[in-house]
C-alpha cells in the first residue's frame, strides 16, 4: 500500500504523508515514496509543492528505529532531486528529528498553532549530521539552543524568528500553504525558478548538501546502462557500445 499521495490542481501539487501505523516515521518505503513524488514534481507541469501529512497529530516523528531507512536524504526536498520550484512545508503537530529536516529543506513552511517542532539527538547521543544546515535557516543563538539543549520550538516561536512564514488557526494550515502556491504557480513560472536557484546558489551550503551534490552525480552513473554494459562487455571481453544512458 502506498504512504505518499500525488494530487495536482492549478500546477500545485500537493504531497502528502500517509503513514498512519508509523505516524509518518521515516523508513525506507516512505523515503522512497518521497523521492519519487519529488522526480514527479520535478517533471511535471506543477509549478509549487506542498508537502503535508494526512493526520493533524504530526507530521512525522522522524526516523524509523524499526526499519532506519538506507537513503534518508531521499526523502528530503532539493536533496536527492535538484528542485528549481518551491516547497512549502505544511505543517501540524509533532515535527521530530528527519521530519523537522524535511521542513528545514522546505522553501517555506505554514504551520498550524499546534505545531511542535523537536530536534532531540543530543539527548539520545547520536547525529547524523544534516540538522548542521540550520545555521543558514534559522538565526544561530535560537538554532544553537534548539539543536543543543534539544527542547522543542513552538510554532509561534518559530515564526517569531523567522523560521514559519505563515501560523494559522488548527486544521487550516494545508488550505493557507495551498493558497500560497497558487499565488507563487501564478507568477511567472521562469522567473521563480530562477530567483530559487539564484538564491540557493547565494546561501551557505551545510555537509549534507554537499555529499548530496557529489551523490546526485555518482548515483545516476551507478544506476546507468552504460555501466551496466560496460560490466557485460569486460566479461564478454568486447569493446561496450555507451549510449549515455
Amino acid at each position: 500500500m502506498s504512504v505518499v499521495r500525488y494530487e495536482s490542481a492549478g500546477h500545485v501539487a500537493t504531497i502528502t504523508m500517509d503513514r498512519a501505523a508509523g505516524k509518518n516515521a521515516l523508513n525506507n518505503q516512505l523515503c522512497d515514496e518521497l523521492r519519487a513524488a519529488w522526480l514527479r514534481f520535478r517533471d511535471s507541469d506543477d509549478r509549487a509543492a506542498v508537502l503535508a501529512s494526512a493526520d493533524d497529530a504530526y507530521f512525522s516523528v522522524g526516523a524509523d528505529v524499526k526499519d532506519l531507512p538506507a537513503n534518508m536524504w531521499h526523502a528530503v526536498p532539493g536533496l536527492s532531486v535538484e528542485l528549481d520550484k518551491p516547497v512549502i512545508a505544511a505543517t501540524s503537530g509533532w515535527v521530530v528529528g528527519g521530519g523537522f529536516v524535511l521542513v528545514q529543506m522546505a522553501d517555506m513552511c505554514v504551520a498550524s498553532e499546534t505545531t511542535r517542532f523537536l530536534y532531540p539527538e543530543a539527548k539520545i547521543g547520536t547525529t547524523a549530521g544534516g540538522i548542521s544546515s540550520l545555521m543558514a535557516r534559522m538565526p544561530h543563538k535560537i538554532a544553537m539552543e534548539f539543536l543543543l539543549a534539544g527542547n522543542e520550538l513552538t510554532a509561534a516561536r518559530a515564526y517569531e524568528v523567522g523560521f514559519v512564514n505563515r501560523l494559522t488557526a488548527p486544521g487550516q494550515h494545508i488550505v493557507a500553504a495551498q493558497e500560497l502556491a497558487a499565488t507563487i504557480a501564478a507568477n511567472a513560472p521562469l522567473v521563480v525558478q530562477a530567483l530559487k536557484r539564484l538564491s540557493h546558489e547565494a546561501m551557505p551550503k551545510g555537509p549534507l548538501e554537499g555529499v548530496a551534490s557529489v551523490r546526485r552525480i555518482l548515483d545516476q552513473i551507478s544506476a546507468s546502462e552504460d555501466l551496466q554494459e560496460g560490466v557485460q562487455a569486460f566479461k564478454e571481453k568486447r569493446k561496450p557500445s555507451f549510449t549515455g544512458r
